[in-house]
């Protein structure tokens, strides 16, 4: 054999070997009965739809996979703030954190295109329409590549309501307003005549019974109780604006490329089933929340439609045009984001299995 030839077969059976020990190392991992401990952490409370998604996402891993996987669970900022999310699962300080990646547009900034005003008012839509993209938008793909993370499950606000400490019947009485925003939200309050003001969910709380604000946007339903919001500010309005706040279950790359063959597989089940879940779990949350809302002595009010339209001409297409010149800017094509994500909420929008908490 010539010594080219005798390399050449060297090399294959060396791949060969490799390939055959990482199978049967694989295997004896998973046969072992070596216990794959998992961290998943949210800086949400336990108790919204967030947190119990997390739970769901956790149980059903431990049960599948017959105790092989055991997740330690870290709520409300036990184990990272609200502002170190995504670096903490970016970093596999957590194996599987709770992003909302509203919070960090340098970083995940197509997802942006899903945060514009006015295109759907259900998180399955929205849910529905990210997992898609993320499977087949190849920009969404390298993006998370980027941020060494792959999504697990994805968890979208839901329709997003504003608290207020005086009531918001009009555009009027935004005026002058502090809004606790994030995001394009707040160039949109800022258009609307209000203050905006970028401020963590956590903080929110102190923020309204000091007077240091006086709204909050960005905000889904059933969080105005899981914050206790409602304690300080009992003016809950429905302004129709749509689901602008994306949410996911990011696990740290690694974490994914060492899990067992069948591990992965489960994964991948529980990433088909979950938004099934998801709504099922958002609309009994909603039921409670009216319920909760109500006993606390709340004003729940939707604003009409003839009102509606008043803030959406203020809006529409200007904060589209402006998302969209930062992206050409950073030469990401925010224009395709958004022909892809419309055209995906046009396929499930009549599939649609949100019940929205307030009249349309």
């Amino acid at each position: 054999m010539k010594g080219q030839d005798f390399l050449r077969a060297m090399f294959v059976l060396s791949m060969v070997v490799l390939v055959g020990v990482f199978a049967l190392s694989n295997a004896a991992y998973a046969a072992s009965g070596d216990t794959i401990k998992l961290k998943l952490s949210n800086w949400l409370p336990e108790t919204g739809t967030e947190g119990k998604m997390g739970k769901w996402w956790g149980t059903e891993l431990e049960k599948r996979s017959q105790g092989l996987v055991k997740i330690d669970y870290y709520f409300a900022e036990a184990l990272v703030k609200t502002m170190d999310s995504l670096p903490a699962v970016s970093s596999g300080i957590a194996d599987v954190q709770f992003v909302a990646e509203g919070y960090f547009p340098s970083h995940l900034p197509l997802l942006g295109g899903l945060h514009l005003l006015y295109q759907t008012e259900s998180g399955w839509v929205m849910g529905e329409c990210q997992a898609e993209m993320s499977d087949t938008f190849q920009p969404f793909q390298k993006m998370m590549q980027k941020n060494n993370i792959i999504p697990a499950i994805y968890v979208p606000a839901s329709e997003v309501v504003i608290a207020s400490v005086k009531p918001i019947r009009k555009l009027e009485d935004l005026k002058g307003k502090k809004v606790r925003a994030m995001g394009l939200m707040n160039t949109a309050m800022k258009m609307l005549g209000a203050t905006p003001v970028a401020m963590p969910l956590p903080e929110v709380y102190e923020a309204l019974e000091r007077g240091t604000l006086d709204v909050v946007t960005g905000i889904p339903y059933h969080l105005v109780v899981a914050f206790k919001l409602h304690e300080v500010a009992k003016y809950i309005v429905g302004p129709h604006m749509g689901c602008y706040a994306t949410g996911a279950y990011y696990m740290h790359q690694d974490t994914w490329s060492k899990l067992p063959d069948q591990i992965k597989k489960i994964v991948e089940d529980l990433k088909a089933e979950h938004l099934g879940v998801y709504v099922e779990m958002t609309n009994e949350l909603h039921q409670k929340t009216t319920e909760a809302l109500r006993a606390g002595k709340c004003d729940i009010y939707s604003l009409p439609q003839d009102e509606v339209k008043r803030w959406k001409d203020k809006l529409v297409p200007e904060i589209y045009n402006e998302w969209t010149a930062q992206m050409e800017k950073k030469g990401l094509p925010g224009k395709e984001v958004l022909e892809v994500y419309q055209e995906l909420i046009k396929k499930y929008e009549p599939m649609d299995k949100y019940d929205s908490p307030f009249e349309k």
